[in-house]
């Protein structure tokens, strides 16, 4: 992850998660079953098994087709896959359908139930994931700040309804450190549209919802990534790193980002020796299911940037 993209991971994913379902009743409550396809298409995002993940929140759609939740999720798979490939239009346009129809859908049970918690939720995350969308892959940085007030606007009405929800703190924090962290250049044009916060007291939430969090643990440490890169706390970073790796192993987009980490401090011989580890290891009895193929094209470019310097 490169140093600008770690910062805005911070920027734009305050929101990816956002307050997750609480005790109150609602959409998750009334439809348990909602909830437990939610866990597993979780799990398989994360895991980068995109297309298992893509089946069961296409069921979500299809199951709840006035809702936003399976279309931000749908939405979702597109970002993992345009982290690995930022220059394909097409991936981009199939991100930005699924995040309108989210968007719309969203809006539209919100004309009907302003008090209808998960309706400003999703809505918040899909404007979130838009946000992210485009500081990481289109680098597109107003247009991201501009989407992540906007979603920071509905989560604070989803917080607003259920104000002890752990997982709320992901987007409440993430807005307290992005804000609060902005370069100078920026921080003007940031305060004059509303862009103000705590950056210490968002990273303390970050935490708190990475370790305490119900559905949004994982997202909320994918946001600590970018905070401690941005804050320069590169163990912290790493750390947690081979944490989710350790979670998540077949996951290529978190090699990467380590190769990344390892090239930037300097550290290449060290990568090189770890990934030529693991592909060793890959396909023996009880190994974790790393992806071989990505392993080594990580593995190579450590090694060009060894012979390059």
């Amino acid at each position: 992850m490169g140093r600008k993209a770690g910062a805005g991971l911070v920027a734009v994913a305050w929101l990816l998660g956002l307050c997750l379902p609480a005790s109150a009743e609602g959409l998750l409550e009334n439809h348990p079953e909602l909830g437990q396809q939610l866990r597993e298409g979780l799990r398989l995002l994360y895991g980068y098994e995109l297309d298992r993940a893509d089946r069961v929140f296409s069921r979500m759609v299809k199951d709840h087709p006035e809702r936003s939740i399976g279309y931000v999720y749908r939405a979702e798979i597109f970002w993992w896959k345009a982290l690995l490939d930022k220059r394909n239009k097409r991936l981009a346009r199939s991100f930005e359908r699924y995040t309108r129809q989210a968007i719309d859908k969203g809006k539209a049970l919100l004309k009907k139930d302003e008090g209808d918690f998960y309706a400003w939720l999703y809505l918040a995350k899909a404007y979130a994931n838009r946000s992210r969308f485009k500081v990481t892959v289109t680098r597109s940085y107003l247009g991201a700040l501009l989407a992540g007030l906007r979603g920071r606007y509905h989560n604070q009405q989803a917080a607003e309804l259920r104000p002890d929800t752990i997982d709320c703190l992901i987007g409440i924090g993430g807005f307290n450190y992005f804000s609060g962290a902005l370069p100078a250049v920026i921080k003007p044009f940031a305060f004059l549209i509303g862009a103000r916060g705590d950056r210490e007291e968002g990273l303390r939430q970050l935490e708190t919802a990475a370790t305490k969090g119900e559905y949004g643990q994982t997202t909320a440490k994918i946001v600590l990534l970018g905070v401690y890169y941005s804050e320069r706390r590169f163990d912290d970073y790493s750390d947690l790193l081979f944490r989710l790796i350790g979670q998540f192993p077949s996951n290529p987009v978190f090699y990467e980002w380590l190769a990344n980490d390892f090239i930037h401090r300097k550290r290449v011989d060290e990568g090189i020796d770890l990934f030529n580890r693991w592909i060793e290891e890959a396909g023996g009895d009880g190994a974790p299911a790393r992806p071989l193929e990505f392993l080594e094209t990580q593995r190579d470019r450590l090694v060009w940037n060894k012979e390059k310097s």
